[in-house]
């Protein structure tokens, strides 16, 4: 995504509208928006808190923040590990780079859907190891206790100004987000529109075969290569995801336009080092279907 200048504003404003004022004529609001729309691209925001901060002592609110960015970074390092087939990115600085810190959480950009989903899924995998109690951050576990997270992922335009991020998905995000209160993951139509066209349905994710159905899909097979492929979640001849649903269980007012909300939820199986009993599921959203607080 190109970062959109300070210096390149001030110069298409300069020739759109100061330069034809001195001509007395029209405005060139056409130019602005070409310009603009150069900058402007399509993607998917997935935006996570912990839930109820606010209700948490001194203390602990205090100490929130400082977990919150652990269970982050572990979680980036699962899928620059696990799942760079889906996730391109390099290193830490690739996500920090793109992501909207808000201290008990924050809204992170992908290119597409199922990356925003893969992530929600190991940062949910970590909040359960990290609510054991003893696999990670039981020092912060002593002092914080138990935390749940609410989820919500959206898919619009985002623009890039001065190092920091703006646009309709994130704001969208952000307004889905704050109208739940059963710490669900909450999903927009742009959201399904996109998994509907390149997928057939998000559900289908919980179908896949690596090595069987990726050389026949066109966001993947071209760089699908048999020999190197690895993925947790996907793995070439197995899948673990084991449950997925969607319901649908309101709308909200954007601007002009009314977007349905769908409530999402995933249950995945993973293995855990250390321990003698290894396995453990992780439940990504929950089947509430209440409708979204007012």
């Amino acid at each position: 995504m190109t970062e959109l200048t300070e210096k390149e504003l001030d110069e298409i404003l300069k020739e759109s509208v100061s330069e034809q004022l001195k001509l007395d004529k029209p405005i060139r609001t056409d130019n602005i928006e070409d310009f603009l729309n150069t900058h402007i691209k399509k993607k998917a925001v997935l935006g996570f808190d912990i839930y109820r901060y606010s209700q948490f002592d001194s203390l602990r609110q205090t100490l929130i923040p400082h977990l919150f960015k652990k269970l982050y970074h572990i979680s980036i390092k699962n899928c620059l590990k696990n799942e760079q087939f889906f996730l391109e990115y390099k290193n830490l600085a690739d996500f920090e780079n793109r992501f909207i810190d808000t201290g008990d959480g924050g809204f992170q950009i992908f290119d597409t859907p199922i990356e925003a989903v893969i992530f929600a899924i190991y940062f949910q995998a970590n909040i359960v190891r990290y609510n054991s109690g003893n696999q990670i951050h039981s020092d912060l576990h002593n002092l914080v206790g138990e935390i749940s997270l609410r989820y919500s992922l959206t898919y619009d335009n985002v623009y890039c100004y001065k190092k920091n991020h703006y646009g309709p998905a994130i704001i969208n995000c952000a307004r889905i987000m704050s109208k739940d209160k059963l710490n669900r993951f909450l999903i927009d139509d742009n959201t399904i529109i996109w998994f509907n066209s390149e997928l057939n349905s998000i559900e289908t994710c919980q179908l896949f075969e690596a090595e069987k159905d990726f050389p026949t899909i066109p966001i993947f097979k071209d760089k699908f290569n048999k020999e190197s492929y690895k993925s947790i979640l996907f793995g070439k001849t197995s899948n673990n995801i084991k449950r997925l649903d969607i319901l649908k269980i309101g709308e909200i007012k954007s601007k002009t336009d009314i977007l349905s909300i769908y409530s999402a939820h995933f249950q995945v199986s993973f293995g855990s080092r250390g321990k003698d009993f290894v396995k453990f599921l992780v439940t990504l959203g929950n089947l509430n279907s209440s409708g979204l607080s007012e």
